[in-house]
């Protein structure tokens, strides 16, 4: 009788620890399997991170390009049609009354391509700091005279490293180019608030509007995605407000931390 008891006692614990057994096998295999998926995330979030920042880098880089060729090639040759307008004068000064027209458009000119050089420079953007660059930024537009354009700040610091601001003048730009060529807006406000621990950046248009998800569902927001995708790249959130009619709203923010 007790041969019996303690034989069906061993099974029971064999069985036991048989299921222990294929219990901890399974966790070991379910956790190991977890970890290799949760390093196969890191490892493809930390690439495309990496592509968007060597994205970011080498659009940075053009632009600095762009910049200076804009500044000295085209500036040369503007200098040398403001000569040859001098030389026609002292050729012909009879009719110097009729250059004013092509003295006043070169001035204008000369003075756009001047502005725009300076928002396309990282260098300039970086050493004048972001309230400064949009300030600029907003003259230039102002004087394309699509719309009116005016900036409101309340700005006492910046929680932003200097890449940051550099990526954000840049959604900037993009968020304009956009209001130009598709909102039909008569006016754009620019609000700037930022402190030492917050910052937001709020571009409003009185433009017609669009239906936000129309847009990307019949995937004709590729300026939008490329804001959304440079505003992640930066560590901010960004939100858009807009409805037909009721014009656009961007607001750009930090995240917290």
């Amino acid at each position: 009788m007790n041969d019996i008891i303690l034989s069906i006692v061993a099974a029971t614990l064999l069985i036991l620890l048989l299921i222990a057994g294929i219990v901890i096998t399974f966790f070991m295999t379910n956790r190991q399997r977890m970890r290799q998926e949760h390093e196969l995330t890191e490892t493809r979030l930390a690439f495309e991170q990496e592509l968007r920042r060597v994205e970011a880098e080498v659009s940075e880089h053009v632009m600095s390009q762009f910049s200076n060729e804009l500044h000295d090639n085209i500036g040369q040759l503007l200098t040398a049609m403001h000569i040859e307008i001098e030389n026609r004068k002292l050729d012909d000064p009879e009719n110097q009354e009729s250059f004013k027209p092509l003295e006043i458009y070169l001035a204008e000119v000369r003075q756009q391509l001047r502005l725009l050089s300076k928002t396309l420079n990282n260098d300039f953007i970086s050493y004048s700091g972001l309230l400064a660059s949009l300030k600029l930024e907003v003259d230039r537009l102002n004087k394309l005279k699509r719309f009116v354009a005016r900036i409101e700040d309340e700005v006492t610091g910046t929680p932003l490293k200097s890449d940051q601001e550099l990526m954000i003048f840049r959604i900037f730009q993009e968020i304009i180019q956009n209001v130009m060529k598709h909102a039909e807006a008569k006016q754009v406000v620019i609000t700037l608030k930022s402190d030492s621990e917050q910052f937001e950046l709020c571009i409003r248009d009185d433009g017609k509007g669009f239906d936000y998800e129309e847009t990307f569902r019949e995937n004709k927001g590729s300026g939008l995605r490329n804001i959304l995708k440079r505003t992640a790249l930066a560590q901010l959130e960004c939100t858009i407000h807009t409805k037909i009619g009721e014009g656009t709203t961007y607001i750009l923010k930090k995240l917290p931390h």
